[in-house]
Parts: C-alpha cells; structure tokens; sequence
C-alpha cells in the first residue's frame, strides 16, 4: 500500500509539473505575441474544429449507412471502424447520466461491431474458434465448477451449459467460462483464437470488444430474467446461427 501511494504522489507530480509548465509556456506567449499571431492561433483552432467536424460526421454517416445495410466494403467499413472507436464511445460519455440511453448505446455497439466482423466474409476453421461464456449462465444451486474445467458439467439441463459444451465438441470449437473480464482476457492471451464468440451482459461485451482489438468477436447478449450477474440465460439458437455462419 506504501508503494502504492508514492506511485500516485509521483504521478501527481508530473501531471502537475506539466500543467505548470504549459501555463508558463502559454503566459509567456500571451505576453509577447502580436495580434497577428493571435489570428494564427484561433485560425487553426476553427480549421482544426472544422477538420473534426467533417470526420465525425463522415464516420456517423458510415456507421448509419453499414447499420442499415447491414454489410460494408473497403471504405465504409474502415470509416465504420473508425467510427466505433471514436463516435460511439463519445455517444456512451454524453449518455453516462442515463442508463435506459446507455444500455442502448452499447447494444447498438455490439450489433454493429457484429455486422463489421460478418462484413470481412472470412471463414474460420472450428477448432479457431473460441466460445467464451460468463460464469452466470451456470446455475446458482450448482456444486460444481465448472469454470476451471467445463467438462465436470452433469448436463442436468438446469442451465445452457451442458448444452454449449455438447454442441462445442460436435463442432470441435473450443469452449470457456470466465468469471470476469481479467480472466476472460487472459483465456483470450494464452489460447490465441482467431475468432471468439462471446457471451456476456452488453457491458462487459462493449468493453471486451474494445480490449480484445486485434481478434474478431462476434457479441452475443444473455438475457437476464433474474437480473444481471445471476442465472442468466443465452439463446443457443442464436450461438449456433454465428458458428453455421462463420466457419
């Protein structure tokens, strides 16, 4: 805990140091400079303002565009990428103060990056692909734990993931639980998919998509009938449909 503090006490430091810095740079040029430089300066204020403007609106106008046609080629798909990391993200901070909008923001987020991993048209061989499941799916009244090993599962049918588990060894696609996104992240580092199938609540989806940049993920949302985080339930219906799809 020690260490800990001195951590943030330097980081503090340097943050403040700059700051400090830059108001001496600033007052310095605010004392000496001409009117002239003065117009420079807001100049390339609008014109930067400008340049922002017309990205954002070009990537809101790709983002719509492969949301309604539900594929994208070259540029629009690029543009749409590009929208996801910077348009939709600002959408999510504007709505923080609101959940309903939140939540929506994000599934919309899931849907899209969905259509953007099916635009790519590449197929994968099963045995690259990775189903990874929460924890929650798993009954509460359960002894068993299956997150460290899956196939202790009893199949009783008392939850999806006796279900999962035959279906992934019919389909010879690997199969996981995490109990959270650090596991989850770490499942991904150490077995190296090429395509993972996720299932998760439209939070840990939207943050795992992001995180995970370099592999594709198709976000599949479980439904909640108890609430979150507790016995939920995923439409296998809808997992069978993206891996039919997809290799």
């Amino acid at each position: 805990m020690e260490n800990n503090i001195k951590v943030f006490v330097r980081t503090s430091t340097i943050i403040f140091t700059v700051f400090i810095s830059l108001l001496a740079v600033f007052s310095v040029a605010y004392a000496h400079a001409t009117l002239k430089a003065y117009n420079i300066i807001l100049m390339s204020i609008i014109a930067a303002m400008g340049l922002s403007l017309l990205l954002l609106l070009l990537v809101s106008l790709a983002i719509v565009s492969t949301y309604r046609n539900k594929k994208a080629r070259l540029v629009m798909l690029m543009l749409t990428k590009a929208g996801m990391q910077i348009m939709l993200p600002l959408a999510l901070l504007f709505a923080r103060a609101n959940q309903t909008l939140k939540k929506s923001i994000r599934l919309f987020y899931i849907e899209l990056n969905n259509i953007v991993v099916e635009s790519d048209n590449k197929k994968y061989r099963p045995q690259d692909v990775m189903l990874l499941l929460p924890h929650c799916l798993q009954n509460s009244e359960c002894g068993l734990k299956v997150t460290n090993n899956p196939q202790v599962c009893r199949r009783c049918g008392k939850c999806k993931i006796g279900q999962l588990l035959d279906y992934a060894s019919e389909k010879n696609i690997g199969i996981f639980i995490a109990t959270g996104g650090t596991v989850a992240r770490k499942i991904i580092r150490q077995n190296n998919p090429k395509l993972i199938i996720s299932v998760a609540c439209e939070r840990d989806l939207m943050s795992g998509i992001s995180d995970v940049k370099v592999i594709p993920v198709i976000g599949i949302t479980n439904k909640q009938p108890n609430g979150p985080c507790f016995n939920t339930d995923v439409d296998f219906a809808a997992i069978k449909e993206r891996v039919e799809q997809l290799t």
